[in-house]
């Protein structure tokens, strides 16, 4: 789920987009349709970003506007 994640956050990235949760979702879902984080052992998606930035994967930040959590920072790049 991590890989993908990464995948997903630095395309959006190279598209200078800003990558809040729902975009990294949707752009996951669109790369693999059948991604659903409940396989991967999470209640939403949330955790799984709480448990990547736990990691030390990524690092998140709350949106101020919508309270949502938005992707600051890739720490672990692919390559």
């Amino acid at each position: 789920a991590f890989e993908l994640l990464i995948d997903a956050a630095e395309a959006l990235q190279r598209e200078n987009k800003e990558l809040h949760s729902s975009l990294v979702k949707d752009t996951m879902k669109r790369k693999q349709p059948q991604f659903n984080e409940e396989y991967y052992g999470y209640r939403s998606f949330n955790r799984l970003l709480e448990d990547a930035a736990e990691r030390k994967i990524i690092e998140i930040r709350r949106d101020e506007r919508s309270g949502t959590y938005v992707i600051a920072d890739i720490l672990e790049e692919t390559g």
